[in-house]
């Protein structure tokens, strides 16, 4: 049957592949895509399939069959013949919409197969943005941004931007942020302009509303206000050009302390510069241009210094004086800059200024700030010198003369009377004043004379000064003719004035009385000589701008001369001279004149002016002042003195040690040279005390007005200024200026070069800076050169200001030298000699204490880092460590030595004993494991017997001083001290105990007290510290043992019944018991070899032997194999009787229950 079937179903098989060989089934060709449509807009989606027969194609939405038409005729959706489906237009509503998930299926008798999904989109675009651009406005350079937030749409618009209509491309500062917002950086005034937003997507576009963007300029500064410095008196202007969009606003101000706009004087010009007009002094200051818009502000500020030119305010006056005398003048003077005052003498150039001298004159500055002149001990030579105050600043100078005149005794002039009486006419019962001012060397004595009678004073007379008399209730007998006499040793001068009393009534009578000072005229110039021949001299003076309250009327003369036979006074020679020169005739030759001129006004005559120079006539005269040079002299000095003949204009520094001045000469007339003065100035301190000045003449020749000064100090600053000069004549300084020489390269190399090694390849190096008078101009930097053993630069390195350099990528183990030079802008100095650098190949680790200085003999030093030296030095430190270990240890047995070779009664704490010398070290009761109770003792040996009373009585010390704590080990006084006693044999006090007769001592307490044939087998093994309480023998005895039995062992083996105490003694004689130094007592019997702790574990002999351990036979004391007992403790205690027994755990140390394993203990053997 199976076959059969076989058969049957492939004959099936190939009778259906015969009738297929012409069909296929449908496959998809063309898939529909994804698609987006606005509403009610057409739309297609595309489906396409091959097979045969032809597949039949149908569409689904969302998973359901989609009806169309030409099947649903109502339906706006067309199936195409070709299988595309076709939407007449796209609906979306709430109750119908066409946006989903489509897809086709294509099927035929063959099957049927689906395409790819494809979705459909209705487009939706509102109208309205959800946020639209502004109008806004930046300032160019900032950053702004548009900010813009499309329509909800389906699928999300696209936006771009519209600048004036056309589409703004994004690129380099244009940006957009969130998708939507525009962003401008650094904006500039061509992003001003109209923005606009444009969204769009399949739906459509929509528009934003424009938003205008304004972009500001902010305000800049076209021409700024430069630093200004003009004279007092002159006009300024600071430029103010300022740019910007919007124009800006320009505001000027002060920027001074307590200073404003001069408004009076200030005016700002259509160009925004501020003028100022007539400055002065008060207007210096910064004055700031300050501009603002809508986008910023902007400011600039210009410093305005206004120089003024020197003016006196102290002039130095002429002064007589005798010889040897001292005499000082004064001078100072105010400007802007502050003025450099200084002294001169006519005919002499040397300059005198404060903290330097000339000949027997100095300069310093008083206390009040004036420049004084100081003269002492004048001598007749100095008579008639002409001193010269000058002061010099930027702006100009001004200069001031005098004279002073020394005079012997014999020459002194007589007083002059600086105002006399007047002549009056008063009523009666009036009151009279009568003035006599003078003055002189030495001061004069003022008498009054009335018709050649001396006034005395009366009760209606005042003479209490005599200058100023006062006569009160006048009388006619009062009138007449008043003198007033000053007198001195010089001379007298004499001045008479009128008065006249008379009756009010009287109507023929005037009445007028004196003159106040305010209505005479003021003194003339002093007189000087103008022309002199034999037996007469031409004087002249100048006049007095005050003229009084009434016209001037002339002048007069008045004449002294010490003329033998004649009375030494002033003599009036002419009066109402009305010209302002006068010649006097009839002089007697040789003999000195002096003449004094007074100006007259109706109310009378004014003060006189000061004294003239000595004039002397004779018979030579007619060489000196009859020839035309003397009246040239004089011209020439009025003319130099007067004003400012030269201005320096300009100071030009030409090289670094030469510097140009360029001057003007004003007038020419009375110049025959001139004379620079040019001194270094304090670069950082202009007002330092200057040094010494030095002077160059240069001859006035042409029309030359220049000249160059060499051989000055490179990059110094320097202040120069001219002084004109007639012969012996100088005239008045001109201004200053101040100017610096150029740079050059610096005279002095770097010095003190230092290396720090970092490693084996890099090299930190620094040195010194020349010192700033050797750099000659401001350092710039430095020059490194770095060269090999071949001489060749292997590199030159160019650093700042700092002196230091990191060299990096060096070779270990080759020499480098290295040199370094300071550079200024005129170029390199010279380098510093080469120093040697060589870097050690056992030097590679980094030690930033190996800094050493590097020179040219560095390498001497460097056997420190070589391997052979720093072997030897190892080398001896190691023997030097070993001897002294060697010493240690020979000391150290030195003194085991002679603690073991100590006599039995030895007062030491640590005592030996022989018997134990030759084997293990017994145990001993420590003192050092007892702190807390060594802290506690007594010192007895600080009291005086009187303190020691009141403790014994009180217990408690009378000085806080002495510790006299309890002995917590002996609550009695067993243990205190009695007295201290000094011996002869004792250099230190020994303490002095009470007897105590009750006190039983033991000095060799020991249980085993059987024959010497059983010692061997007796001895003990260890050392037991027992804190039971101790029981009494039968016999009674009582043991200063203390509270635990300490076995000291000497190498023998335990010994049993340790407890028992045999009253009995091997050595009969009684010793006293020694004072301990804790308080208790022990036997000098007693001997240690050292101490140990009593819980120290011990070694087990190796060979013991316990046959006899019960006999009773005694030790051999003398045997070094028999153990030695001590018991320590307070006398009066019974040994068995534990009652009146502290615990143990009083005076036994903290750690007495820790058990310290012993060196020469055994396993199985602890105590």
């Amino acid at each position: 049957m199976g076959p059969v079937l076989l058969i049957v179903v492939c004959f099936l098989q190939v009778i259906r592949g015969y009738h297929h060989e012409n069909q296929q089934p449908p496959k998809i060709t063309e898939h529909p895509v994804d698609t987006s449509v606005a509403r009610h807009e057409p739309a297609t989606l595309n489906c396409q399939a091959s097979g045969k027969p032809e597949p039949t194609i149908t569409w689904y939405k969302d998973g359901d069959l989609l009806r169309t038409a030409p099947q649903d005729a109502r339906s706006h959706r067309v199936l195409l013949p070709a299988g595309s489906l076709f939407f007449l237009k796209v609906m979306q509503s709430r109750k119908e919409s066409d946006g989903g998930v489509y897809w086709c299926e294509a099927s035929n008798a063959l099957g049927k197969v689906r395409s790819r999904n494809a979705t459909l989109t209705v487009a939706v675009l509102r109208e309205e943005f959800r946020f639209e651009p502004q109008s806004s406005q930046a300032a160019a350079g900032e950053d702004i941004v548009l900010e813009c937030s499309p329509p909800k749409g389906t699928p999300e618009p696209v936006v771009y931007w519209k600048k004036d209509g056309q589409p703004l491309t994004i690129e380099k500062r244009l940006k957009l942020v969130d998708g939507s917002n525009l962003a401008i950086t650094d904006t500039k005034p061509s992003d001003q302009g109209r923005y606009q937003c444009i969204a769009k997507n399949t739906a459509g576009v929509r528009e934003s509303t424009i938003a205008i963007l304004k972009v500001y300029v902010k305000p800049y500064m076209v021409r700024s206000p430069q630093d200004v410095t003009a004279l007092a008196g002159s006009t300024v202007e600071f430029a103010c050009g300022v740019g910007g969009d919007p124009v800006p606003d320009v505001l000027w101000r002060r920027n001074a302390p307590g200073g404003t706009m001069p408004l009076g004087r200030v005016r700002v010009l259509e160009d925004r510069t501020l003028k100022l007009e007539r400055i002065t002094l008060m207007d210096q200051g910064v004055y700031t241009c300050e501009a603002d818009n809508s986008a910023g502000v902007v400011s600039a500020s210009g410093m305005l210094t206004v120089h003024v030119a020197p003016l006196f305010n102290v002039r130095p006056s002429a002064q007589t004086i005798e010889q040897g005398q001292e005499v000082t003048f004064q001078c100072n003077a105010q400007g802007s800059p502050q003025p450099f005052i200084f002294w001169s003498f006519e005919g002499d150039r040397a300059l005198v200024y404060p903290g330097s001298s000339s000949g027997n004159f100095e300069a310093f500055t008083s206390l009040e700030g004036h420049s004084t002149l100081i003269l002492k001990n004048a001598q007749v030579q100095h008579s008639g010198t002409v001193i010269i105050c000058s002061a010099v600043n930027a702006a100009g100078s001004v200069s001031t003369r005098t004279r002073l005149t020394v005079t012997s005794k014999e020459d002194r002039p007589p007083p002059v009377i600086i105002r006399g009486p007047s002549n009056q006419s008063l009523p009666i019962h009036s009151v009279a004043y009568l003035t006599c001012e003078a003055n002189g060397n030495p001061k004069p004595v003022i008498s009054w004379y009335k018709e050649g009678i001396p006034v005395s004073a009366s009760d209606r007379i005042n003479m209490t000064n005599p200058s100023h008399i006062e006569i009160y209730n006048l009388r006619k007998e009062d009138s007449g003719s008043y003198t007033c006499v000053a007198s001195s040793r010089g001379g007298k001068a004499t001045w008479t004035g009128n008065l006249l009393v008379e009756n009010p009534k009287n109507p023929n009578i005037n009445l007028f009385k004196a003159p106040e000072s305010i209505m005479l005229p003021g003194p003339p110039s002093r007189p000087h000589a103008l022309n002199q021949s034999e037996g007469s001299v031409t004087i002249t003076w100048g006049q007095n701008n005050k003229i009084g309250s009434s016209s001037l009327l002339g002048y007069q003369v008045e004449l002294f001369g010490r003329e033998e036979g004649v009375t030494p006074t002033w003599t009036t020679v002419a009066r109402r001279v009305t010209g302002q020169t006068y010649t006097q005739h009839l002089l007697t030759p040789n003999v000195p004149y002096t003449f004094i001129v007074r100006a007259e006004n109706t109310h009378g005559l004014g003060p006189p002016s000061q004294l003239s120079e000595p004039v002397i006539v004779g018979p030579d005269t007619a060489q000196n002042w009859g020839n035309p040079e003397v009246t040239i002299l004089s011209e020439a000095r009025a003319n130099l003195v007067s004003s400012n003949v030269v201005k320096l204009l300009d100071a030009i520094p030409t090289s670094s040690t030469a510097i140009k001045l360029v001057w003007d000469v004003l007038d020419n007339l009375f110049v025959e040279g001139l004379y620079i003065y040019y001194v270094a100035v304090d670069n950082n301190n202009l007002d330092s005390p200057p040094r010494t000045y030095s002077m160059l003449t240069v001859l006035h020749t042409g029309d030359s007005t220049t000249f160059v000064v060499n051989n000055l100090e490179k990059w110094s600053k320097y202040e120069f200024f001219i002084v004109p000069f007639y012969k012996s004549v100088e005239g008045q300084p001109s201004n200053s200026r101040t100017a610096r020489t150029l740079e050059d390269v610096p005279k002095e190399p770097p010095t003190n070069m230092e290396a720090r090694l970092l490693n084996s390849t890099a090299v930190h190096l620094k040195w010194k800076s020349p010192l700033p008078v050797s750099l000659n101009g401001e350092l710039q930097g430095f020059k490194v050169e770095v060269k090999t053993n071949n001489s060749e630069t292997l590199e030159a390195i160019s650093v700042g200001p700092t002196p230091s350099l990191l060299l990096t990528n060096l070779t270990s183990g080759i020499s480098y030298f290295v040199r370094v030079a300071a550079s200024t802008r005129a170029g390199l100095g010279p380098f510093s000699p080469a120093a040697t650098l060589r870097l050690d190949p056992a030097s590679r680790t980094a030690d930033n204490n190996n800094q050493r200085p590097v020179d040219a003999d560095m390498q001497s030093s460097d056997f420190i880092t070589e391997t052979w030296f720093m072997a030897l030095l190892i080398s001896m430190v190691s023997v030097m460590v070993v001897l002294f270990g060697a010493m240690l240890f020979v000391r150290r047995r030195q003194m085991l030595s002679k603690k073991t070779m100590t006599p039995s009664r030895s007062n030491g704490r640590v005592l030996s004993t022989p018997l134990a010398s030759k084997h293990e070290a017994p145990l001993w009761l420590d003192k050092e494991t007892l702190p807390e109770y060594a802290t506690t003792l007594p010192e007895y040996s600080k009291l005086n017997p009187h303190e020691y009373r009141d403790y014994i009585n009180n217990g408690s010390p009378a000085n806080n001083s002495v510790n006299l704590h309890n002995n917590p080990m002996h609550p009695n006084e067993y243990s205190r001290p009695n007295d201290l006693e000094y011996t002869s044999e004792k250099s230190f006090p020994m303490r002095k105990y009470k007897d105590y007769p009750g006190i039983q001592v033991q000095e060799y307490a020991s249980p085993n007290l059987g024959s010497d044939s059983n010692r061997n087998s007796q001895n003990a093994e260890y050392a037991e510290v027992d804190s039971t309480l101790i029981q009494q023998d039968s016999s009674g005895a009582c043991s200063p043992a203390p509270y635990a039995t300490t076995t000291l062992v000497t190498g023998g083996r335990k010994f049993g019944n340790s407890m028992n105490w045999s009253s009995h003694s091997n050595d009969s004689s009684d010793e006293s018991p020694y004072p301990s130094y804790n308080g208790g007592y022990y036997n000098r019997k007693v001997y240690s070899d050292s101490y140990s702790a009593p819980n120290d574990t011990l070694r087990k002999p190796k060979k013991s032997s316990r046959k006899n351990s019960q006999d009773s036979n005694p030790p051999d004391l003398v045997s070094p194999n028999q153990p030695v007992y001590a018991r320590v403790g307070p006398p009066g205690m019974s040994w068995r009787n534990g009652n009146g027994v502290p615990p143990l755990s009083s005076f036994t140390p903290q750690m007495q229950n820790k058990h310290y394993a012993s060196t020469r203990s055994e396993g199985g053997n602890p105590l």
